[in-house]
């Protein structure tokens, strides 16, 4: 080849080259970013709505209905998933991967702007962003104090570390949930009102008409100009209760008169604690480019600088720092890196024997790696599990083409000793040349299909594919040029024979002994190709019982008890039971902190408010401190809490799923039940519920809706109220500003402003007759009370509505309580084709269960096309027909090992596997083509017969077919062992790759050459 002669005879040149492109890829890894997985955009808009004290009911019929109705006409939308619950309406707006979001955001707000008519005037304004649920919170803080009151602790977060928090570069915002909101309450006296015949609306006038602060404009005063300002805000609580509600010649009527102006708080909602102690939690969000490392860490700086500034007494904690896991999992897979090179350099010393031929290869692997790190920069890569996962997968094959360029040329150098080293080495080169080329391009057909296969698997494994294809490119650069022209500096003034040593004697007597068995096995082919069939049954038979999973969890000692009470618990009773959770593991020494959530349900990236909801969220000691994976102590769990189930509630003890990955939930398998009528798909639910628990294989089964939360429905006698000059919006607005309180103005205290809020309090309020005595309208003609005008009767009703695609749906949730979720959904799905349901209802399969069988159909997508890609290309390169497909055919027994291994480690099949499929099927193809091209070869230029031909090609090219196979499986064994941080992920790769190369090496020693000479009868 002309660039071997080139880079062997202009040394200089070729070096000083390769060292710009070293300092370029230097530069590459010094800049690139840290991620714990690749930049994934998924195109969403999210759309929120508050209706306060609206009932799911109202919600979705009043602002569900028209919202997505309009939304569903807009373009490239994937799907639509909404939720109405108490007092807000959440829909998520997905799109379909590759969108423009900018285009969708535009889309999402014009379709809006014309649902708005349709919505209720009382509704507070739509809040509408782009959402990204790789987004996650980079760092949770936790803000404490043994002598601060909750809502001291609330208000120092709101307004004072809040803001120095998002003022922090890659910062885009924060969550703040815990402690009380600081809020001036007037509490109202019913009676009072009555006596003095003053209605609701009367005192929210008159509140909110005396808190004024404005300009009336300028005045000239001789040489200067003065503003003329009315200054009318409240400066203390006495100003409001010193409000005038009635004046006149007989009486004057203040605010204080007919009710408590009190400086007090929120009603609570939600309580938090943190390792048992009352808290405030500070979850900071990134910006969509920022990186997730280098935010946490400008976060984590901010902190260590404020503590000076930090008010005595205060404590800041950590619930989850993205940084820290990050740093672990890369830290891990890093090392299985660097141990895989260390056992490829040993493997390589091995074959060939000579330590001046692995001083080779020592210069070419970091060589190879350092200048794909520079591609990776200018790709805009980031150093995250997957794209490191492709550089170990990488470092396997990485010396493949040097190898058989080394190996030739010392092969060459033995049979010519009177040709130079420099000769020697560029006709090594022209001979494998060719087969290289042919391999390599066979190997990036492989990946192709993840190119152009749409969908979520693509997505993840982008960045892994390209730095595979980027080193592969790259080492057979290196291969053709670098190699040949060390080779020659280093081997050109010895003698052929020094680099023999005792392996490479003892590999040389295996290579006898493997040609006269390879001849009495081409004698026998028939035999030895039916035992390789009753390999791939075997195989065959094996998978079925393989199980299979999307992806698999990691050990990073995360987990979730989750905590559902019956319907109309309140949070306190929630939080009791908390309580009791977070002492059965409060002195552990495998738990590192614990976070507890009374009255709240996270969805994404927000907290819904939820009282009869809570979780606790443990976080164990990293991996090595602890003698028990994730898994068992979540099943230790499980055992633990079955004592403290709460009547009638349930407590749910599960991992938590890998963060920033669309779709994932916490639960193993979810079943969507969808139709119109609510009452049908109760019922519906109900069954499957009973279906599921029926199967034996699931636990913490719930489900998503529960008709039964109480509540007192108003029923206004129209005709009444009509008389009376009330209309049922007027009965409405007024039960809500009396219970949950109205805001007719703001308290500034300083640069702070807190709401004033209307209402009769929460300690008047306490039976169905209260709430019939409450005033509707007061005036000189008396007063009307709710039960003069309406029927208050107890009911239930829903916690929450939940659809998608504008169709209503139940979720059912349950976790695997033994085996695997691919053999846990069959089950189901044959359980739940024995219920009966009316046309329009059915069934469906989302979270890990959808996204498994979505992964399925990918795989076999990616998998044919590759196979199909990799025949064309050996098409071309044999132009023929026959030969490409007598490798392809191999594939399927070469796979057998990775089942067999697989099964062995006891290993599900997941998305992770289809990486080491294709290694396999790379090494198969690779082999193929040196193997026949050289049997080819000699038969053309010696004229031997096939079984002569392929019996001396295997026994020339066995020493470097070996060679490659073996080192690619070395890279994979760190991995496969897992014996380090966030190793999870990848090991099932690892596993089948090793399994699946074993079996390869077989294959190509015995099938090949069976199937060859049976070709070339």
């Amino acid at each position: 080849m002309k660039i071997t002669a080139y880079a062997v005879s202009r040394r200089l040149a070729a070096g000083a080259i390769a060292a710009a492109l070293v300092v370029l890829g230097l530069y590459g890894l010094w800049r690139l970013p840290v991620d714990y997985l690749p930049d994934i955009t998924y195109p969403l808009v999210k759309i929120q709505i508050q209706w306060p004290a609206a009932m799911p009911g109202e919600i979705d019929t009043e602002i569900a209905d028209p919202v997505e109705r309009l939304m569903a006409t807009v373009d490239r939308l994937d799907y639509l998933e909404s939720s109405s619950m108490e007092g807000i309406y959440s829909l998520d707006v997905h799109f379909e991967y590759g969108a423009d979001i900018d285009v969708a955001f535009q889309d999402v707000l014009a379709a809006l702007t014309r649902a708005e008519q349709h919505l209720p005037d009382d509704i507070e304004a739509p809040y509408v962003f782009k959402a990204d649920p790789s987004q996650l919170p980079v760092m949770q803080l936790t803000v404490s104090s043994d002598q601060w009151d909750p809502v001291r602790l609330r208000d120092w977060a709101d307004n004072w570390l809040q803001d120095r928090i998002l003022a922090v570069r890659g910062v885009a915002g924060t969550e703040i949930i815990g402690g009380l909101e600081r809020e001036i309450r007037i509490e109202l006296d019913p009676a009072a009102m009555e006596k003095h015949r003053l209605s609701l609306n009367d005192i929210i006038d008159h509140v909110g008409a005396e808190n004024l602060e404005l300009t009336g404009g300028r005045i000239t005063e001789g040489p200067r100009e003065i503003i003329a300002r009315t200054m009318g805000e409240y400066e203390t609580l006495e100003d409001i209760g010193s409000v005038v509600l009635i004046r006149d010649e007989h009486r004057k009527v203040f605010l204080r008169d007919i009710a408590r102006v009190t400086d007090s708080h929120e009603d609570q909602r939600v309580i938090t604690r943190f390792n048992g102690g009352q808290c405030v939690k500070i979850s900071v969000l990134q910006e969509a480019e920022a990186n997730t490392v280098q935010t946490a860490d400008n976060v984590a700086r901010l902190l260590e600088e404020l503590k000076p500034e930090l008010p005595e007494g205060l404590r800041i904690g950590y619930v989850e720092d993205q940084a820290v896991y990050v740093r672990q999992a890369l830290t891990g897979v890093r090392n299985a890196a660097i141990a895989a090179a260390v056992l490829l350099i040993i493997v390589v010393y091995l074959f060939l024997g000579s330590a001046r031929q692995v001083l080779i290869m020592v210069i070419a692997l970091p060589l190879t790696l350092v200048l794909n790190f520079g591609l990776m920069k200018l790709a805009g890569f980031s150093l995250n599990m997957f794209s490191l996962g492709g550089l170990i997968v990488a470092i396997g094959v990485v010396l493949d083409n040097s190898i058989v360029v080394v190996e030739n040329i010392s092969r060459l150098r033995r049979e010519s000793l009177e040709n130079s080293t420099t000769a020697t080495a560029v006709a090594a080169v022209d001979e494998v040349g060719p087969a290289l080329v042919a391999a390599t391009l066979s190997f990036l057909a492989l990946f192709v299909p993840f190119l152009i296969v749409p969908g979520l698997i693509s997505l993840l494994f982008r960045e892994l594919i390209l730095v595979i294809s980027g080193i592969v490119v790259i080492s057979l650069a290196v291969a053709v040029t670098l190699t040949p022209m060390i080779t020659t500096l280093l081997l050109g003034k010895t003698r052929p024979g020094d680099e023999s040593g005792w392996f490479a004697k003892m590999f040389s007597g295996f290579t006898e002994i493997y040609g006269r068995v390879l001849t009495r096995a081409l004698m026998r082919r028939k035999t030895v190709i039916g035992v390789f069939l009753i390999i791939l049954a075997a195989a065959f038979f094996l998978t079925g019982r393989l199980g299979g999973e999307f992806l698999p969890l990691i050990d990073d000692g995360r987990i979730m008890v989750k905590v559902k009470m019956p319907t109309g618990a309140s949070v306190h009773e929630t939080n009791r039971v908390l309580g009791r959770i977070e002492k059965q593991v409060t002195d552990d020494p495998r738990v590192e902190s614990t976070f507890a959530l009374a009255g709240g349900q996270v969805k994404g990236l927000t907290t819904f408010e939820v009282a009869n909801e809570g979780q606790v969220d443990i976080q164990l000691v990293a991996r090595a401190q602890r003698n028990i994976s994730t898994r068992d102590y979540v099943a230790f769990l499980r055992k633990s809490l079955a004592g403290i189930q709460p009547p009638g509630g349930q407590i749910m003890a599960r991992q938590m799923p890998i963060k920033g990955i669309k779709g994932l939930r916490a639960a193993d398998v979810i079943v969507q039940v969808r139709g119109r009528d609510m009452e049908i798909l109760e019922d519906l639910a109900g069954r499957t519920v009973a279906a599921v628990r029926g199967t034996d294989q699931f636990e913490n089964v719930s489900i998503s809706m529960d008709r039964t939360k109480p509540e007192y429905q108003a029923r206004v006698d129209r005709t009444k109220a009509s008389e009376l000059g009330i209309s049922v919006a007027d009965v409405a607005r007024s039960l809500r500003s009396l219970i949950t309180g109205a805001v007719p103005t703001r308290f500034r205290d300083g640069t702070e402003y807190y709401d004033i809020r209307v209402l009769v309090p929460e300690t008047s309020l306490t039976s169905r007759q209260n709430v019939e005595n409450l005033i509707v309208r007061a005036n000189e003609d008396g007063t009307i009370r709710l039960r003069d005008i309406a029927d208050v009767t107890a009911a239930s009703g829903p916690v929450e509505i939940i659809r998608e695609n504008q169709v209503k749906q139940i979720t059912v949730e349950a976790d695997m309580a033994g085996g695997d979720l691919a053999g846990g959904v069959a089950g189901l799905q044959k359980a739940l084709e024995q219920i009966a349901r009316p046309a329009g209802y059915g069934f469906d399969f989302g979270g890990n269960a959808e996204m498994m069988a979505d992964m399925k159909n990918t795989v076999f997508a990616v998998l044919g096309f590759a196979l199909f890609f990799s025949f064309i290309v050996l098409t071309v390169q044999f132009n023929s027909i026959r030969l490409p497909a007598l490798i392809l055919a191999c594939v399927p027994v070469c796979l057998a090992g990775s089942v067999f291994a697989m099964h062995a480690a006891g290993l599900p099949l997941g998305a992770t596997v289809i990486i080491g499929v294709l290694v396999v099927v790379a090494a198969t193809v690779n082999d193929g083509v040196l193997l026949l091209t050289h049997a080819g070869d000699l038969q053309d230029r010696q004229g031997l017969a096939a079984g002569a031909a392929v019996t001396e090609a295997a026994k020339i090219r066995l020493r470097p077919r070996i060679m490659t196979s073996v080192t690619t499986m070395m890279g994979f064994v760190p991995l496969a062992a897992n014996m380090g941080e966030g190793g999870d992920m990848l090991q099932p790769m690892a596993v089948a790759a090793i399994g699946g190369l074993g079996m390869e090496i077989i294959v190509a020693l015995f099938l090949m050459p069976c199937l060859y000479t049976l070709a070339h009868r």
